[in-house]
């Protein structure tokens, strides 16, 4: 017996990169033919709360495409994945190049060489992808900033009067470079500047020869010093715009990651409540607010996926106008601020298809930069009601095209077989009216013609209502246990006092079981079946013959006609299908009534070539369980 596959290992954070890791392991695992586990590390460290959500996010998606998920706390992120990695026996860890938010922590080693110096017995894959943003701190008030600037400035003065007297300016000036750009980086380019004309004051008095005066005469050590403090306030400028274009890629990153969930989810929505649902989950994930569908009605609005109970949703008839298109000043789509909500339209290709309405689970509301997300969330909402809508409106055409083909068909097929038995009959009735004496014969034979073609309208009529209460249910097959021999004798029966004596061949095993089935149903199956048999073949003999088999039943009807060609043994169970060049016959109604029937008993007929030329049907009927005991003295 071979032995279980090893798993292979992936370690996902709250980045937007954690998508691609997922993917990665999931393509990893299926080229390997390995289950794989997806895990979270939780440091010591901790994260956010925004974090803790996208990373439940981020494993949930992991587990939808087949992944055990774990989340696992341990002191450093190299220590969690070790003991991780060998306890599971992972024949490979896969992780992302480290991101760490501190940059005198990136001086170190990284969790792959970390994990290498370790000497896991797993192989190790570190997907590469576009740098992540630079770490940014959120500026302090403005008294804090500038008692920091201050104290920064008062630390670069206290190093740079440790240097000597004489030529000191280009031991002076990286000290003073490096305060500055700590400055501008930290609590922003205002402070920033204002910190550059203190540096100069400073060394002005403070450190110029001779120390304590203005120092007026060395202004182009002044300028230098002064220049180049400005220009790393240049520079540190750049670095600042460059930081924020990094964090905005980042958040769109993350912007396309959900999109892409939202939109997975919703094309394998297939009804509204589906869409609701899912909408509702990925809007409560990424904007922490809970989400509704509205669509209007005559009472009110109707909220997917669970009912509204607030008193200040406003009613369709003063809501739809304020999102309407063109009643808004600038961007229609944007959210509706009203009574504590936030609705957006839904509008698609060619109408609105409902209201989104978006609750904020704190005050602040929402904030406009997530905007843009939002209304691009709205858009997939919009275009998945309207897929439906339209899905919806082809079903319907396919059906109305379906009704009127099939009433064309019923029209053209029933057209022509009732007029030759009504004008066979009319003819024969005529005839008889007339004045004068007819042979005894003849009128006999007038008569005959006029019974035969009025049980071929019968037949016809009959067929037809049997097939139409079928189809809707107000037949049912009434099942009882009973042998088929003496179902089989019935049919027999009625063909010999219909048609006269007709050659068939019957072979049913005398320990066949009882079957469920309806007695007067099935008689009409074996009646169509048989005809059929004779009209393709006639003056040859058909075969019918039974045997079970665990579980069920087995009957056929084999013919030695032309046979049916492959490409429509299953078309001729359709209603009003004909063979092509079948020539003079039925309406095709008699294998459609027989599939009817059969479904109704919970079996299947189908059609085979027949080796040596010729159609078998054959019938699979269930044989549910033992059938119940007889009564003591019963035959």
């Amino acid at each position: 017996m071979d032995a279980p596959a090893r798993p292979i290992l992936v370690a996902l954070g709250s980045e937007a990169r954690a998508l691609r890791l997922i993917q990665a392991a999931f393509r990893m695992a299926r080229e390997r033919n390995a289950p794989w586990l997806a895990v979270h590390i939780a440091t010591a460290s901790g994260q956010g709360t925004e974090d803790e959500e996208q990373v439940q996010v981020w494993l949930q998606e992991a587990q939808r495409l087949g992944a055990e998920t774990r989340i696992v706390r341990a002191p450093t992120l190299a220590q969690g994945l070790a003991d991780l990695t060998r306890s599971t026996q992972a024949q490979a860890l896969l992780l992302g190049r480290s991101r760490n938010r501190w940059p005198w922590a990136r001086l170190g080693h990284s969790t792959a060489d970390e994990l290498q110096r370790r000497g896991l017995d797993a192989s190790l894959e570190v997907l590469d992808d576009p740098p992540d943003a630079a770490w940014e701190e959120a500026p302090g008030t403005p008294f804090n900033a500038t008692v920091g600037a201050f104290l920064v400035l008062a630390a670069c003065t206290g190093l740079a009067w440790l240097v000597p007297r004489e030529g000191n300016l280009s031991l002076v000036l990286p000290v003073y470079l490096l305060g500055v750009a700590f400055i501008a980086h930290r609590w922003g380019q205002g402070l920033g500047v204002l910190a550059s004309a203190l540096s100069v004051l400073l060394y002005n008095f403070l450190l110029e020869t001779p120390r304590f005066s203005q120092a007026a005469g060395h202004w182009p050590n002044l300028l230098f010093f002064l220049a180049m403090l400005l220009a790393a306030q240049l520079v540190m400028g750049l670095l600042r715009r460059l930081r924020l274009q990094a964090r905005e890629v980042q958040r769109r990153e993350l912007h396309m990651a959900s999109l892409y969930l939202l939109g997975r989810a919703l094309a394998r929505s297939r009804t509204p409540e589906e869409i609701a649902g899912a909408a509702s989950e990925h809007i409560g994930r990424t904007f922490r607010a809970k989400a509704w569908l509205l669509f209007p009605e005559a009472e009110g609005w109707r909220a997917l996926p669970t009912p509204v109970e607030d008193r200040d949703l406003p009613p369709p008839v003063e809501l739809g106008p304020s999102l309407a298109v063109g009643e808004r000043e600038g961007d229609p789509l944007e959210p509706l601020p009203q009574g504590g909500a936030f609705y957006l339209s839904l509008t698609g290709t060619d109408r609105s298809e409902g209201v989104l309405r978006i609750l904020p689970s704190t005050d602040g509301g929402l904030p406009p930069r997530t905007w843009e997300l939002l209304k691009a969330f709205a858009v997939q909402i919009a275009l998945a009601l309207e897929r439906l809508r339209w899905l919806e409106e082809a079903r319907r055409a396919q059906v109305d095209r379906e009704t009127e083909r099939l009433r064309n068909t019923l029209l053209g097929a029933i057209g022509h077989d009732l007029r030759t038995p009504l004008a066979a009959i009319h003819g024969a009735a005529g005839t008889l009216l007339l004045p004068g004496e007819l042979q005894e014969s003849t009128r006999r034979d007038l008569l005959a013609m006029i019974q035969d073609e009025s049980e071929r309208l019968a037949h016809l009529l009959g067929n037809l209502l049997d097939l139409t209460r079928l189809e809707s249910g107000v037949l049912q097959a009434q099942k009882e246990w009973q042998p088929l021999e003496e179902v089989v004798g019935a049919t027999l029966g009625r063909l010999d006092r219909r048609d006269g004596a007709v050659p068939i061949q019957v072979d049913l095993p005398a320990d066949l079981p009882l079957v469920p089935l309806d007695a007067a149903l099935m008689e009409q199956v074996l009646i169509n079946l048989l005809t059929n048999a004779q009209r393709h073949a006639p003056g040859q003999a058909a075969e019918l013959r039974a045997w079970s088999e665990p579980g069920r039943l087995c009957l056929e009807v084999a013919d030695r006609g032309v046979g049916v060609p492959e490409a429509f043994r299953e078309r001729i169970f359709d209603k009003f299908f004909r063979l092509p060049g079948a020539g003079e016959g039925g309406v095709g109604l008699g294998l459609a009534i027989c599939r009817a029937i059969i479904q109704a008993h919970g079996g299947e007929i189908h059609a085979e070539a027949r080796p040596g030329g010729g159609t078998t049907f054959r019938i699979d009927l269930p044989l549910p369980g033992e059938p119940p005991a007889l009564p003591e003295g019963a035959p």
